[in-house]
């Protein structure tokens, strides 16, 4: 679990803490979280450090350092660029200077982040006989099947009556 220590805040936001709310609703389940560690605060390095004692990462150094433009250069700024904290600039003129933040207050992070990979498509519908388009019957072969289905129908209707005079044969 990566931990940011300021997460937009000017103090460490201590996030093992409950408040009432929760506290009354995790009353039963406190002998199973008995063990849980609580997160260390991350401390940074005092005021005023140089930037010489910054870390590097992976042969990177942690600033970068430009001048705004080299086609003026008395109106030129001085830049420093955050390798540590993407979107973090210094900017300074003779007289003046300014520290300006524009991120989503993560890290850099030399692996960097991919997402994992999409599950294969699912298949629309099965393929078979019921599903699949067949050739129309024509006409004649539809009232074949019409009057092979009143046969059938009269059958049926014939062996209904047989069975039904047998059952009174004997029942007298």
């Amino acid at each position: 679990m990566i931990q940011h220590s300021y997460k937009g805040r000017c103090v460490w936001l201590n996030t093992a803490v409950k408040s009432e709310e929760e506290l009354e609703e995790e009353e039963g389940e406190e002998e199973e979280k008995e063990d849980e560690e609580e997160p260390e605060p991350e401390v940074g390095p005092p005021l005023l450090t140089p930037l010489s004692e910054d870390a590097e990462i992976n042969n990177t150094p942690p600033w970068t350092a430009y001048v705004s433009s080299t086609h003026i250069p008395q109106y030129a700024l001085a830049v420093l660029r955050s390798n540590l904290w993407p979107g973090a600039y210094a900017i300074s003129s003779p007289k003046k200077f300014e520290n300006i933040y524009f991120g989503w207050g993560m890290k850099y992070s030399p692996e960097g982040y991919s997402p994992p990979a999409p599950p294969p498509p699912q298949l629309e519908y099965p393929s078979g006989p019921e599903i699949s388009e067949g050739v129309d019957p024509t006409v004649e072969e539809e009232q074949a099947l019409k009057a092979a289905q009143e046969e059938a129908a009269a059958a049926a209707e014939e062996a209904e009556e047989e069975e039904e005079e047998e059952e009174e044969e004997d029942d007298d």
